[in-house]
């Protein structure tokens, strides 16, 4: 018996029905044999070379943050995949390792970079290649790349508001001193301007080739001026002897302290360990925006987690920014549902994240944090215990008010060109006068 046209009619229906029916849950059912692809993201810090032991914390504390990310499902229902990669201590690799990863490693967003000479190498690949890096140190300012969400410090965070505690306690003549790259100069020409600005005097002022140990001269030099602080930003290994001989000819910390601005926990512990050769710096200061022994219960929770996974004596403010920036990239992510660095850079501005130390808030307009200044006291078992604390959160200044923009931006420029297109000074090449830097005193 054939079926009759009303009857073909409903068969028809019931199969477009099914059909539609079939559409919709493959649409709205998650591909379980397909998953979404992973995403990859760049983690660029030295694990060989001079800078590996200072690096290598903050790889971690990267990665750190990463895995507590997939443990909580993930960034839009993908997987993140850390890309790890060797600067090799070296500003050229960084750039060179900075291209592949953004060209052939498949990543739109890097986490990496520590010293100076590494972030200003990186900068131009990554503005050129429309990628993202973020940036965890502290740095000398004088730069503001769209590129780059810097959740470090400018100095008008931790710098000038330690040198201005130190005023505030009636210090009023001071040396400085740093190794002779671009973060010291920098730093420490801020440093002499806010001096002569609040009436405070620099007796002295001095530069050692990176990584030298002949310091004597210069430690003559502060012996005969006894100035009431050191400012110093020397860095590696010029610290031993430099406070070696400082303190063995008798200006101890009681009589002249020193105010450190590049050394971090894991180098001062370092110094510490050798206090029986004199090398000792307990009861120095250190400027910074995070110290470990901060009582707050959410940061003593970080130390622990960190410490038992890593093994690590200590954790930094720079570990802790690491972390941070993990986290507010995240963060953006989220609010923005695109992992693109436009979108991300779009999302990033104003919004706030639980760092270790507190809660910190990019800035809508130079995509750096809002931080706590802080200055704290080296004890003798090397922890850094805070003396002082900014009441609120600063707001960050890239260019410190203390010169114009155009000044700072030629002073890295004269120095980069006096150093022959690098971001140091090498063994034999020229002593830049101090008298000739744009906006000397």
């Amino acid at each position: 018996m054939r079926p009759t046209a009303r009857e073909r009619g409903m068969v028809v229906l019931m199969t477009v029905a099914v059909l539609a029916y079939s559409l919709l849950v493959s649409a709205v059912t998650p591909a379980g044999p397909h998953p979404r692809p992973p995403l990859r993201v760049g983690i660029l810090h030295s694990h060989t070379g001079r800078l590996a032991p200072a690096e290598k914390p903050l790889n971690d504390a990267t990665v750190m943050a990463i895995d507590e990310i997939n443990a909580q499902g993930g960034l839009l229902g993908r997987k993140v995949v850390p890309v790890l990669t060797d600067g090799r201590s070296s500003g050229t690799v960084f750039a060179k390792a900075a291209e592949r990863l953004l060209t052939r490693g498949g990543v739109q967003v890097i986490f990496g970079g520590y010293e100076s000479a590494a972030r200003r190498s990186m900068i131009p690949v990554v503005e050129r290649h429309g990628g993202l890096l973020f940036y965890p140190a502290v740095y000398e300012g004088g730069e503001s790349s769209r590129h780059v969400v810097y959740t470090g410090a400018t100095p008008n965070q931790y710098i000038t508001p330690a040198i201005q505690w130190f005023l505030d306690n009636g210090a009023r003549t001071f040396f400085l001193v740093g190794s002779d790259y671009i973060y010291p100069r920098v730093s420490l020409a801020l440093v002499h301007s806010q001096l002569v600005s609040a009436g405070g005097r620099v007796l002295g002022e001095e530069y050692l080739l990176p990584r030298s140990r002949n310091v004597a001269d210069t430690v003559r030099r502060i012996h005969k001026a006894e100035p009431d602080v050191v400012v110093s930003a020397l860095a590696g290994d010029t610290n031993g002897p430099f406070f070696s001989a400082l303190r063995s000819g008798g200006a101890d910390a009681q009589r002249i302290p020193a105010l450190h601005l590049v050394a971090d926990e894991w180098e001062l512990r370092s110094l510490e360990a050798r206090r029986k050769s004199g090398a000792f710096v307990a009861g120095d200061y250190v400027a910074a925006n995070y110290f470990e022994s901060l009582p707050d219960r959410a940061n003593q929770l970080f130390v622990r987690q960190f410490k038992r996974r890593y093994g690590l004596p200590h954790v930094s403010d720079t570990i802790a920014a690491a972390y941070a920036g993990v986290q507010l990239w995240a963060r953006a992510v989220r609010a923005a549902g695109d992992t693109s660095p436009e979108a991300v850079l779009r999302a990033v501005r104003g919004l706030s994240v639980k760092a270790p130390g507190g809660t910190v808030y990019a800035d809508r307009q130079n995509r750096h944090l809002w931080k706590r200044a802080r200055v704290g006291r080296i004890r003798l078992d090397g922890r850094i215990e805070p003396v002082w604390s900014s009441e609120a959160v600063i707001r960050p200044a890239p260019y410190s008010p203390y010169r114009s923009k155009q000044e700072w931006d030629s002073l890295v420029s004269y120095l980069y060109r006096g150093w022959g297109h690098r971001w140091e000074r090498r063994p034999g090449g020229p002593r830049l006068p101090l008298e000739s830097r744009p906006g000397a005193p």
